[in-house]
């Protein structure tokens, strides 16, 4: 599901894609009906478009032309913005403002080497404007000429005398559309202090500083920017997500209520509600969300699997496994849905439901750990050894970096008496993770229940060195430490002062 082009929510419900542009339900901005209001730009629009159907050249004066390829642009016509732009070169070959257009244009279709000749004869006969720096600037970035391009900007700044932020604001502007987020913010940050009211440098400012992964800043931003449009759907609607990224969700709730205040079938904005409720465990109102959600999206495989989420934490089995199944003959491809349920019968230890649905999920996600690891504790409680093996191995492998599963493995194995084979899995988990000190205090107890206890010292004094709090790990695997001379020696050693 994408908002605005941009993922919009994880597996694990929190809201992850932030709209950089209004949709396309945002009411009709001022430059627009005004366009529209304007007579004489509607007459000259109007007769453009009927002359193109009608495929015959039509004269306009150079102030008309700019009203037409400006109103293009503001549509997203680009194509048709372009024939426009040949048309009034055809019939004003010399027009200063008609040949910075279509230096505009060479820049957007990626022609930078053609723009920058266009340029350079434009600088030759106007070079106080400082658009032309401007976009000149743009196509040196598209070349990848980093120091000319800074040239430029700083010529187009100068240009443009005391009120520059809104230079300012495009040559950060030009730096995003390069992917270079970290100069692009140094340029809205200028064009916001050159001006506290521009609005789209503060917007740019905060939707930048996500993807920065600065949340807390983005947060600032968005909250000054709404003090100056608080009727702005995507300002709170990301706003709520930055929320959520910091675990603010109480606030990421009220930001998503505004959004929706504003555009009551905003319906993502529902969506991340619920997403964000589910997070702090109220979930009667998550559900009641997600279900006010499925009214504009009853084909939403995601909104079922959550909703039985919330069911399944609420204790209600027989609801959540309703909707995991609504999930999934929705979506049969849902893999979390597949999973989920084999969990919710794993509760009532089912065990062949719980089994043949987490297969099912690993048959769409064979290289996700995490059902691997779930699988293997299942089929542990089945007594199925060889089985229980292979999905802890697979686990291990997939994962090395989830200490959890290393030590489940190794217990599994020393219930099954299996010794040796324990203290080898712990070891390679060791090898995977040399600073976790829960993996070594099970090992060091195995060893001292096999009597090695010069290893099992070694193995102990680093897991003390570590992480003294965990030592009770070491009796839990194995109680009889407690009477070892030598591990109350060392515990005593290791104990912090109060």
């Amino acid at each position: 599901m994408t908002f605005c082009g941009h993922n919009i929510s994880s597996k694990d419900g929190i809201s992850s894609g932030f709209c950089k542009f209004a949709p396309d339900f945002f009411i009709m901005n001022e430059e627009n009906r005004a366009f529209y209001e304007d007579s004489s730009g509607m007459e000259s629009y109007s007769r453009f478009q009927d002359s193109l159907e009608a495929g015959r050249l039509e004269y306009f004066d150079v102030a008309d032309f700019e009203d037409i390829i400006e109103q293009l642009i503001d549509e997203g016509d680009y194509e048709t913005a372009e024939i426009a732009i040949l048309q009034a070169i055809n019939i004003h070959p010399n027009a200063i403002p008609v040949r910075i257009r279509h230096a505009q244009s060479l820049i957007f279709n990626n022609q930078p080497a053609t723009a920058l000749r266009e340029l350079d004869l434009l600088i030759a006969l106007e070079g106080h404007n400082a658009d032309v720096y401007l976009l000149k600037g743009n196509a040196c970035l598209q070349l990848e000429q980093f120091s000319k391009a800074e040239e430029c900007f700083s010529k187009a700044i100068q240009l443009a005398g005391p009120e520059n932020d809104e230079i300012l604001h495009m040559i950060g502007s030009a730096y995003a559309d390069h992917d270079d987020a970290e100069t692009a913010v140094v340029y809205f940050e200028k064009a916001w202090k050159a001006n506290p009211n521009h609005e789209m440098a503060l917007f740019d400012l905060a939707f930048y500083h996500d993807m920065l992964g600065n949340p807390e800043r983005s947060i600032e931003y968005y909250n000054h920017y709404l003090d100056l449009d608080p009727y702005n759907l995507s300002a709170w609607f990301n706003l709520g997500i930055a929320y959520n990224r910091t675990l603010q969700f109480e606030k990421a709730i009220e930001a998503y209520d505004f959004a929706i205040a504003v555009y009551p079938t905003a319906y993502h904005a529902i969506f991340n509600k619920a997403n964000s409720l589910a997070n702090i465990m109220r979930y009667k109102e998550a559900i009641a969300a997600y279900r006010e959600y499925l009214r504009y999206d009853s084909s939403n495989d995601d909104a079922m699997t959550y909703i039985a989420e919330c069911y399944l934490n609420m204790g209600r089995k027989k609801m959540a496994r309703r909707f995991y199944q609504k999930a999934i003959d929705l979506n049969p491809a849902n893999d979390s849905a597949w999973f989920s349920s084999g969990l919710s019968y794993w509760l009532d230890r089912e065990y062949e439901q719980s089994i043949s649905r987490i297969r099912e999920a690993l048959s769409l996600d064979k290289d996700n750990a995490d059902y691997w690891f779930t699988l293997g504790k299942i089929l542990s409680e089945t007594n199925q050894e060889d089985e229980t093996r292979n999905a802890l191995k697979k686990a291990t492998a997939l994962d090395p970096s989830n200490t959890e599963a290393w030590i489940f493995f190794a217990e599994f194995l020393h219930s099954q008496k299996k010794f040796d084979d324990a203290i080898k899995i712990l070891k390679k988990g060791i090898r995977h993770n040399n600073e976790s000190a829960s993996i070594k205090y099970y090992l060091a107890a195995y060893l001292l229940e096999k009597n090695d206890e010069h290893e099992a010292v070694g193995q102990l004094e680093t897991a003390l060195r570590l992480d003294f709090q965990q030592h009770t790990n070491l009796f839990e695997a194995f109680p009889k430490a407690a009477q070892n001379d030598s591990v109350k020696r060392l515990i005593k050693t290791y104990r912090p002062l109060k």
